[in-house]
């Protein structure tokens, strides 16, 4: 086998395993080795038993003899028939700890994509916020996918070994009872096996990428088409992504149909081949000696030892084609796996007396400087207005307010303790945020404004009321009225309102809108900002808005342009 096909996958296997997953591969090789052996004897059992069985007059000579004297038989046709109830008694037992090695293997294989997955998403879940928006989400989609495939190629090494074992003991015993017979065969096969792995290594590469392509362009157009479903049914462009998603269907097929067939050409080359070489022996030993019944417990033995060690055979090259056929996978869980994240932690901080931005500046990965030197301060309490033409940076400030961004350089400050990344989450807990854009998952109104905080019902009712959809609630389904994905079942009013429930429920200390009402008419806008004014008169308040009637009850403006404070009143 290819080494250099090899070398990669297990290097990127023991990064990506822990050393528990590593122990119990060793125990999987032992039950393995195990199996193999219990196979070997499955095998080597069948030609004495049919020896003594054809020719019972073996038993009084040679090492039959011996076996029977031992054993206390006395009756030719007693030993034959428990000899032949053992061997019934060993291939059931046989069947038993083949059905329990395959549980416990798969069961370690799909253990481990359990364990890539959760990892994967944690690592998503950890990514900085400047590294995770210029992402696609269909790479996280296709990541987990892809620790499943993970999870296969270890399942593929893993039976790769097995039937290796079993091919080396049965080809042992083999040479043990006709070594011309068994080098003549492996002259043969060997070739074959050599073109046959060549041609698939080639092939199943190639297709295997094609496949993870095309099956990410079926997610990216599923999602462009679904998250903007009224606009493709106005703009009539059904057909458009129709032909996308065909294409990338079309790839997906076609990769999918070619790894298939490269992986049952070796069964049918190998059997052919194969058995076709055993019956020309027969045929060679019947031209030249005019008889095969002195040979047929061998011929017998070849005839099982083949049956079990061609399908072996191609099992290996079926595992050999369809690892190379998920090699891409693994590439990129490896990829994913290793990049850098965040850890944050909870020291807990205060925020009893303000806040202070100290010649804060910020950038993202590429681009110039979107924040140049912010200086100010908020204290507690304040009602804080920030302004601006789209492109000033307010939303970044924002973001370095509440601890979605670190500052690139300077330092932000509450109550004189610099916010960094071993105090941030604590820090989050202490804010409030309601965005431009609401997203309401497919669920109830009541899991939406928990959103996996710790469930309060007297709480919950308490902030809807506060939010002022309590009251229509109620003449739905109350806490269990479903909004539908992404709120669908919802005016953009009632989704707002949900948001600022959303943000009320674990009691912030400071509520930050940004930008919370700007996709609303004037009317439902007025309206809800009084409400966000009304339940934030004892919280620090923070708006974004391009409008200033938005914002005429806030005490304090800060005014950006070109990621510097322009004006402060």
């Amino acid at each position: 086998m290819n080494i250099n096909f090899i070398k990669p996958i297990v290097g990127k296997l023991r990064i990506l395993l822990l050393r528990k997953h590593k122990l119990r591969l060793i125990v999987l090789l032992f039950m393995t080795l195990l199996l193999s052996i219990i196979e070997t004897f499955g095998i080597s059992i069948i030609m004495p038993f049919i020896s003594v069985a054809s020719a019972p007059d073996m038993l009084d000579r040679g090492r039959y003899n011996a076996v029977f004297r031992f054993l206390g038989f006395t009756s030719k046709d007693d030993f034959i028939f428990y000899f032949g109830i053992g061997i019934i008694a060993f291939y059931i037992l046989r069947a038993a700890y083949n059905v329990f090695y395959t549980y416990i293997q798969n069961r370690f294989a799909l253990g481990t994509f359990r364990y890539l997955a959760t990892n994967l998403y944690e690592k998503y879940l950890s990514l900085p916020y400047k590294v995770y928006v210029q992402k696609n989400q269909n790479e996280f989609y296709n990541g987990i996918s892809h620790a499943q495939n993970v999870s296969m190629i270890l399942l593929c090494i893993m039976q790769i070994c097995s039937d290796a074992i079993t091919v080396l003991m049965l080809y042992s015993f083999m040479l043990v009872v006709n070594w011309q017979m068994t080098l003549l065969l492996t002259a043969i096969l060997v070739v074959l096996i050599a073109v046959i792995i060549r041609i698939i290594l080639k092939n199943s590469k190639k297709q295997g990428v094609k496949a993870a392509e095309g099956n990410y362009n079926i997610g990216r157009v599923q999602r462009e088409s679904y998250n903007n479903f009224k606009f493709l049914r106005l703009k009539c462009t059904e057909d458009y992504y129709m032909r996308r998603f065909d294409d990338a269907a079309h790839t997906v097929s076609r990769a999918q149909t070619i790894s298939t067939t490269l992986g049952a050409m070796p069964r049918n080359m190998l059997e052919s081949i194969g058995f076709s070489l055993l019956v020309g022996a027969v045929l060679l030993i019947l031209f030249r000696y005019g008889s095969a019944e002195s040979i047929i417990p061998v011929i017998a033995m070849y005839a099982l030892a083949l049956y079990r060690i061609l399908p072996s055979i191609n099992k290996m090259l079926g595992n050999v084609n369809q690892a190379a056929y998920l090699q891409h996978s693994l590439d990129i869980v490896h990829e994913h796996f290793t990049q850098e994240t965040v850890h944050e932690g909870r020291t807990p901080v205060t925020f009893n007396h303000s806040i202070s931005f100290n010649d804060v500046s910020f950038q993202y990965l590429t681009g110039p400087l979107v924040l140049r030197d912010i200086s100010f301060k908020i204290n507690k309490g304040d009602k804080l207005a920030v302004t601006g033409p789209s492109g000033s940076g307010k939303s970044t400030l924002i973001d370095l307010l509440i601890g979605i961004h670190n500052p690139s350089s300077g330092s932000i400050l509450a109550d004189g303790k610099e916010l960094n990344d071993g105090n941030i989450r604590a820090w989050r807990k202490k804010i409030g945020y309601i965005p431009q854009s609401i997203y309401l998952f497919d669920d109830t109104v009541c899991e939406n404004v928990v959103f996996g905080s710790d469930y309060d019902e007297k709480r919950l009712i308490r902030v809807l009321e506060m939010a002022n959809i309590w009251d229509f609630l109620r003449q739905k389904d109350g806490l269990k009225t479903q909004v539908g994905d992404g709120g669908i079942q919802l005016s953009g009013g009632q989704k707002q309102r949900i948001g600022i429930a959303r943000a009320l429920y674990n009691d912030p200390d400071i509520l930050v809108l940004d930008e919370a009402t700007s996709a609303l008419d004037n009317e439902i806008e007025t309206k809800i900002m009084d409400e966000i004014y009304d339940v934030g008169k004892s919280k620090t308040l923070i708006v974004i808005a391009h409008r200033l009637t938005t914002v005429e009850k806030c005490a304090r403006l800060i005014c950006m342009e070109n990621g510097v404070i322009k004006d402060i009143q």
